[in-house]
């Protein structure tokens, strides 16, 4: 998911409870656990799609993916976390599309979900953008002076996106064919016709999509994805999935990626969710905190993984996090930041097994308390 940050304001906690010493708060131990949530009731199970939290009315927008039949479906659907409802809005994207990221920005308009290229249900690839609006429960398309400037080999399907400053980063793609490098921003307030403009010096060290995208403290992390090899003779299949990692800081006079420490294993096609240093999120268990930390889904394409990491972006170090329940890739994923029980949450995908899954799971966490969060160690 992400895209978006998954924090709350306030001071980094080290002391998290009465009695508790720093080298216990330092070691990660994760002892929460992914719980299952509502199967998904669309007509028919979704994946390589995603979902976007809308706190005006506490719903997850959804909207379409692909099917096990391999069509395509454009309808808009909302999940009521307080009810585990799911309903169709009646409205449907312009375009249907699939291996689409939403991207949460205010316009002109209002608040709006962002989607950028992706696969049709005839499967070609469209470089449009369209927008639903939650507020209306409307959805358009932007007029083609605002499609993704791409070419002939470069294309934003399947691209690692996250939003920064109400700007969307759009790095990476895949036609079918052709891997992509580039770095692309996306301005929403900008005018029609200029709201897309290249990082020129932020090429990819890796041409790959299916990429996981996450920011902390406004850089951006692009974890694993997965490149074309047209012959199957580099690792065996046609998409070669990747350990590789890259960082990006946009503020840079002159940005460009690094590459960091590498995934525990090849990882593609899931979702990320990053947690900024001064994010009061912690696991349910044992108190950890997520502050400074990504944690991303696995997916590795054809199959599915049910692997789930964590990284430390101050020690530059990996770790495992508890597994989901159901193994799956191209799900659609979301933190939910919810006063009752937030969570990070995943629905949908495929499971490995020849179809789409139904299931739904997530991940509880805990806040630190209003009474700790003014302690500091020195």
């Amino acid at each position: 998911m992400s895209r978006r940050l998954g924090t709350l304001g306030g001071v980094v906690i080290l002391i998290l409870a009465a009695g508790a010493t720093v080298a216990e708060a330092a070691e990660p131990d994760w002892g929460g656990t992914w719980q299952s949530g509502p199967a998904t009731t669309f007509p028919q199970a979704f994946s390589r799609f995603d979902g976007a939290y809308n706190p005006g009315d506490g719903l997850v927008y959804l909207l379409g993916g692909r099917l096990a039949d391999g069509n395509t479906d454009g309808s808009v659907w909302t999940f009521n976390p307080a009810t585990g409802v799911y309903a169709d809005t009646g409205v449907d994207m312009p375009t249907p599309i699939s291996n689409y990221t939403i991207n949460v920005l205010t316009d002109a308009t209002g608040t709006g979900f962002y989607v950028f290229c992706g696969r049709t249900n005839a499967g070609t690839q469209t470089f449009g953008v369209q927008v639903y609006y939650p507020a209306t429960n409307t959805a358009s398309q932007l007029a083609p002076a605002d499609d993704y400037p791409g070419d002939a080999s470069h294309s934003c399907t399947s691209a690692l996106n996250v939003v920064i400053g109400n700007q969307a980063y759009v790095a990476g793609g895949f036609d079918g064919t052709n891997n992509n490098e580039q770095t692309w921003v996306f301005d929403p307030m900008a005018s029609s016709g200029s709201r897309w403009t290249r990082i020129a010096s932020a090429d990819l060290a890796q041409a790959r999509a299916y990429i996981m995208g996450a920011t902390v403290d406004g850089r951006i992390y692009g974890i694993g994805g997965a490149y074309y090899d047209a012959t199957s003779t580099i690792c065996g299949q046609l998409l070669c999935n990747v350990t590789t990692v890259e960082t990006l800081d946009p503020t840079a006079p002159t940005p460009s990626w690094t590459t960091l420490a590498s995934l525990p294993e090849e990882c593609s096609s899931a979702r990320a969710w990053g947690f900024d240093s001064t994010s009061l999120y912690q696991d349910p268990v044992d108190l950890t905190p997520l502050a400074g930390r990504i944690v991303t889904g696995c997916g590795w394409w054809p199959n599915a993984v049910s692997s789930v990491y964590a990284y430390d972006v101050t020690g530059n170090t990996w770790e495992a996090f508890p597994s989901f329940i159901t193994a799956r890739r191209d799900q659609a994923g979301e933190l939910l930041p919810l006063a009752s029980d937030p969570g990070i949450w995943v629905w949908g995908g495929y499971d490995g097994t020849g179809v789409n899954t139904t299931t739904a799971e997530s991940f509880s966490l805990r806040v630190v308390p209003v009474e700790l969060q003014s302690l500091t160690v020195e």
